[in-house]
């Protein structure tokens, strides 16, 4: 399988966080790498740069930024005294784990948006044997066995016309 790479950043050009901190894109990083491990030739969601990708669509989307920087927010006051960054991953799974019980819907969101810049990446798609979307051809859904509705057919008509 082939290796996937991350966003390319570049001084004076390239992919540039738009609403998101320099120090709540690199927490955001480690939460998602935290959220979505690398599993096999998959990186991690961080390591393939799915953070610029979030804050791309807060951007976009301000209805979603106040989910999303309160659950940073949120780690970041879990963590208390040591940064989200020196925790080892059992640590940090503990850390979002609270966060996720004491807000949960923050929580959700910062997960939702995560899984989207994450599995919406074609390199991502292919790499999971997702070939395209399914429309405008949809699925290939096995032969349906008239028969089964037999019983419904045998009850008659049990409406009246309007």
């Amino acid at each position: 399988m082939r290796r996937l790479a991350g966003p390319k950043l570049s001084r004076g050009g390239g992919m540039t966080a738009r609403i998101l901190t320099p120090e709540e894109l690199a927490l955001l990083t480690l939460i998602q790498d935290e959220l979505v491990p690398a599993h096999g030739d998959l990186p991690a969601a961080g390591a393939l740069g799915a953070a610029l990708t979030v804050d791309a669509y807060l951007a976009e989307r301000p209805q979603l930024r106040r989910s999303v920087l309160t659950a940073l927010r949120a780690v970041e006051a879990a963590a208390g005294q040591t940064p989200f960054a020196e925790l080892d991953a059992e640590g940090r799974v503990g850390i979002l784990r609270q966060v996720e019980n004491d807000d949960p819907e923050a929580f959700s969101e910062l997960v939702k948006q995560t899984y989207n810049a994450y599995y919406t990446r074609p390199d991502v798609q292919a790499s999971l044997g997702i070939d395209g979307p399914p429309q405008p051809l949809g699925f290939k859904l096995p032969a349906f066995d008239e028969s089964r509705l037999a019983r419904v057919r045998a009850m008659g008509k049990l409406w009246r016309d309007a």
